[in-house]
């Protein structure tokens, strides 16, 4: 079987690990196609109980079938995975919009967005739109909410 590989930033209590889960939890009850695996860079506690298996990032490597990064950083590790083919960025925040004092320089967000290696996916038809006109990159899926049975449609 293989493997669906999704990066969060953790797994603990946010949005986008509880959606996440949320889904491939739903998604593993089915006859998958997928074994989904969810790996993280800073360990928590999950926010929701797991129903298949969830490592640290660097499990990532090996990992057998389609990778998506969720956040720019999971997306900069996934650009140096040499061994992973299908690649995707599913762009849940559009982080680079808020100014604080931690942001990173449109130069850094530039060289994550623009990495060919890796198929857009957007949250919203807003954030296609931004991604679009700040990154000159053409984004072809939109997912609301990391809805599993679009995001699969969309790496196929």
């Amino acid at each position: 079987m293989k493997q669906l590989g999704i990066l969060l930033d953790n797994v603990g209590a946010s949005q986008i690990a509880f959606c996440v889960i949320s889904e491939l939890n739903k998604y593993v009850e089915q006859d998958p196609e997928y074994q989904p695996i969810v790996f993280y860079r800073d360990i928590q506690k999950n926010c929701l109980p797991a129903n298949f298996s969830v490592m640290e990032i660097q499990e990532a490597w090996g990992c057998n079938g389609p990778v998506i990064a969720t956040s720019s950083s999971t997306a900069k590790s996934l650009s140096c995975f040499p061994a992973v083919v299908d690649k995707f960025f599913y762009v849940w925040d559009v982080e680079w919009t808020r100014n604080s004092v931690s942001s990173k320089k449109y130069e850094d967000y530039e060289k994550i967005y623009s990495d060919e290696s890796m198929s857009i996916i957007a949250r919203s038809d807003s954030h296609k739109e931004l991604i679009e006109n700040c990154f000159n990159r053409e984004v072809k899926n939109v997912v609301s909410d990391f809805n599993i049975s679009k995001i699969l449609e969309a790496i196929k």
